[in-house]
């Protein structure tokens, strides 16, 4: 078997139906203690991580249950219409922009408001900054929804190592390549090393987040 093979998997993300996301970082059983089989074993499993996704725990970033109590659904209400790309062509780099799977966090208009110009139309100036500048913005985006070209090569992920990172009062940054289990890829133009996942639990295009967080004014105190 070669070393490539022997590497454990990458972490996964189960979003379970109507209910939490499951994170598993450890593939390997491990023994559970308190419980045993009719033979007097102990047994093994999988250890994972249950982390609410419904916005109603309140020991956030942890699912208690609440999802049951409050009938949350993980219906996509979307169509995706907005699930495409737009390139905005500068004279140094090349700018593309889907705002389907935007999550509004705002990392680009804050940063760098000479190019992402919030309620403007064309509302991305790609000379407005120099090309250094806009990389380092770009590369800030949590959602996969900006990537960049640079002499006609387009750069979207990253090399990082897996992590799942609570933002303030919005959702749940993924970096690393970690696997979301069950739901494709967006659009095909849509980075393989980074996404959000909703937490709020009021996303239309569940499991990734829309920024409906900010809209309803989701918080989350703890974290």
């Amino acid at each position: 078997m070669s070393e490539e093979n022997k590497k454990d998997p990458k972490p996964q993300i189960i979003p379970l139906p109507n209910g939490p996301y499951y994170h598993f970082t450890d593939f390997t059983p491990k023994e559970i203690d308190g419980i045993i089989n009719s033979k007097g074993e102990k047994i093994s499993n999988l250890k994972g991580t249950a982390l609410c996704r419904c916005g109603a725990s309140d020991n956030k970033p942890f699912c208690v249950g609440a999802h049951g109590q409050i009938g949350f659904s993980d219906r996509k209400e979307t169509k995706g219409h907005l699930d495409k790309r737009d390139n905005y062509i500068g004279k140094e780099v090349t700018i593309h922009d889907n705002r389907g799977i935007c999550s509004h966090v705002g990392f680009c208009t804050d940063n760098l408001p000479s190019v992402f110009k919030l309620g403007q139309e064309p509302w991305i100036d790609p000379d407005g900054a120099s090309k250094d500048e806009i990389i380092e913005t770009i590369k800030k985006c949590p959602s996969g929804a900006l990537s960049y070209s640079e002499n006609g090569e387009e750069c979207r992920d990253q090399d990082r190592e897996p992590m799942v990172t609570v933002s303030k009062d919005g959702p749940y940054f993924v970096t690393g390549g970690i696997e979301i289990v069950g739901h494709t890829k967006r659009a095909e133009e849509v980075s393989e090393e980074h996404c959000t996942l909703c937490r709020c639990g009021s996303s239309k295009n569940k499991p990734f987040c829309d920024g409906t967080h900010w809209l309803i004014g989701f918080e989350d105190n703890k974290n």
